[in-house]
């Protein structure tokens, strides 16, 4: 079988016949590659390969619940990062959740089984990168049990049959409702489905040894580090939490109170005594045509805020304003937001000025194409230049490239900018949404990842004209867009979530700090975890994600997201203000 066509045959899954007779045999009509696939040598014949972007769907096995064995022989070519699937049966954004059987972060084999939350199976033996392994799950009403290899490596109760639901079963992957979920990188082959649970002696008995190995692909790596390595990164449990921050709420999400669905991207600065938020709200979907730009001011440090006022509603059809970011300077006040037609169509990014006198913002229309998005605040560079991170986006996609980007201005003239995207390796997915940290003529860009949770970086030593390839760092570093910059103490920091073996969670928020005067960021400290009990939403899965940072007068300022375990950008915007001194 040289094709993937026939190997997709080859795939699909054996149901020995049982009492009603029934066997799936027509692998071309039954099995369905959502994304890329290439094919390697396999276990028999050849085998699929996936690039962490493509899911495999079993069309046709939404039926097959009740008893089962499921196995399926997989050869991992990425261990760490995020969670992998090798094989489920879940929509979760549609409620469907039954089982799956993951590879951990830590590069560990795990069970998912539903009941009334998760329950587990853990592998505590280690996967080995491109060697070939066999996993098999075996699920009846009252217990699952799980097997890698051949040989049992855990087991756990049912206090309930598995719910049965109408996802099918998927290789490499979750397909939910259209969206690839835990995407698998590495090879597939040989999947099998039956619908009794097989015994041991079966299952010991289907595994033969494979010692043929593949050939592990070429890490797209930077050439610097941004983590000092001699220091071991804890996770997150163990990492220590900040003394002395403050906690404020921005804006409490309270969709029954004012039917706002959507909350995201708060904005801070400082502003002639004043302390102003800025957010991007929608009573609709998130990045649907109703969203709008709005802000929010504060007159003692954050404690009690002004009602919501709007920055602008995107009046033009079709038009929706977005977050944004603020700038103060010579005692003007600007925001530059991003904007977008339809949904996601033809991103920008538009800039406003305050007229102090009326309380409305002066709209200066669009001053920067590209698909270019401000995420970050400008920053004065020593050419006299400001310099604004973002992204180069379009519709949102985890398996497309989005790269990072800056704009620079023409000195204090903040309706002109020029566009620079920064180059990425080839085929790198990303969305690069990016902060900057400026020393001199040095300029770091950090950016998230759509692949796996690290920080990609990238780094430019003329003012941000030109820039390195960006590449993967040595720094876990969650899929949110991050927040950094430079101290007055010399130090650097990055706000995010950066912990080990944390995979994608959005959760505790760190700020990650360098020595003074070190280009290498060395020290983690936990801001908050999800469960608190200061003020804002307190939740074991609230999503902490996308911070905004700014100093004043010895503080740092922290602006974030909180879903309170919602899921999705049902946002409250919580704030955290941390005496730099503490940093040290």
């Amino acid at each position: 079988m040289n094709s993937v066509s026939a190997l997709l045959l080859s795939l699909v899954p054996l149901i020995t016949a049982h009492a009603e007779g029934w066997k799936l045999d027509d692998g071309k009509e039954s099995i369905q590659a959502h994304g890329s696939v290439k094919t390697a040598a396999g276990v028999t014949g050849q085998s699929l390969v996936l690039d962490g972007s493509s899911v495999i769907e079993l069309k046709d096995t939404a039926q097959l619940n009740g008893s089962f064995t499921v196995s399926v022989w997989f050869n991992p070519y990425v261990l760490e990062g995020s969670q992998q699937m090798i094989v489920g049966k879940n929509r979760y954004s549609l409620g469907e959740r039954q089982w799956g059987v993951t590879i951990e972060p830590d590069g560990k084999m795990k069970a998912h089984l539903r009941q009334d939350g998760w329950s587990e199976i853990t592998c505590a033996e280690p996967l080995k990168a491109g060697h070939w392994h066999l996993a098999t799950l075996t699920v009846d009403s009252g217990k699952a049990a799980l097997f890698l290899n051949g040989k049992p490596v855990g087991e756990v109760k049912l206090k309930k049959p598995i719910p049965a639901t109408h996802a099918s079963i998927t290789l490499g992957g979750i397909l939910d409702d259209g969206k690839r979920r835990q995407q698998f990188h590495g090879a597939l082959d040989d999947a099998h489905f039956e619908p009794r649970v097989m015994s041991a002696e079966e299952i010991a008995a289907s595994y033969r040894p494979i010692t043929a190995t593949h050939e592990l692909p070429k890490p797209k790596t930077a050439d610097f580090p941004l983590w000092d390595e001699r220091v071991k990164l804890a996770e997150a449990k163990d990492l220590p939490v900040l003394d002395g921050v403050e906690f404020h709420v921005i804006k409490k999400w309270d969709k029954e109170a004012d039917g706002y669905t959507f909350l995201h991207g708060v904005g801070l600065v400082w502003h002639k005594g004043k302390l102003y938020a800025s957010i991007g709200h929608n009573k609709g979907a998130e990045n649907t045509v109703s969203e709008e730009a709005q802000y929010r001011v504060s007159e003692d440090g954050g404690k009690t805020w002004s009602e919501l006022r709007v920055i602008d509603a995107g009046e033009e059809i079709d038009l929706a304003v977005s977050h944004g970011v603020f700038l103060s300077h010579a005692g003007k006040l600007w925001a530059f937001h991003g904007a977008y037609y339809g949904k996601m169509e033809r991103i920008h990014t538009r800039a406003y000025s305050l007229d102090e006198a009326t309380g409305q913002w002066v709209k200066h229309g669009v001053v920067l194409e590209n698909g270019f998005w401000a995420l970050n605040q400008p920053v004065k560079m020593d050419d006299g230049n400001w310099i604004m991170p973002g992204i180069s986006a379009g519709p949102y996609s985890n398996t497309g490239t989005f790269p990072a980007a800056v704009a620079i201005s023409h000195g204090d003239d903040f309706t002109k900018w020029d566009f620079v995207s920064i180059p990425v390796h080839e085929g790198l997915r990303m969305w690069g949404e990016s902060s900057i940290i400026v020393d001199g003529p040095n300029v770091l860009n950090i950016a998230r990842y759509a692949a796996k949770p690290l920080a990609l970086i990238s780094k430019s030593t003329d003012h941000g004209r030109t820039w390195s390839t960006m590449g993967e760092s040595n720094l876990p570093m969650t899929t949110s867009k991050p927040a950094a910059g430079l101290l007055s103490t010399g130090q650097r920091y990055l706000v995010c979530t950066n912990a080990a073996n944390n995979g994608g969670k959005r959760f505790p928020l760190t700020i990650a700090v360098s020595k003074p005067g070190s280009p290498l960021l060395s020290q983690v400290f936990v801001i908050r975890h999800a469960e608190h009990s200061g003020p804002g939403e307190s939740n074991p899965k609230a999503a902490l994600s996308y911070p905004c940072a700014t100093e004043h007068e010895g503080k740092l300022y922290i602006g974030f997201s909180n879903n309170g375990g919602r899921g999705g950008n049902h946002n409250s915007a919580e704030m955290a203000v941390i005496p730099v001194e503490r940093l040290k």
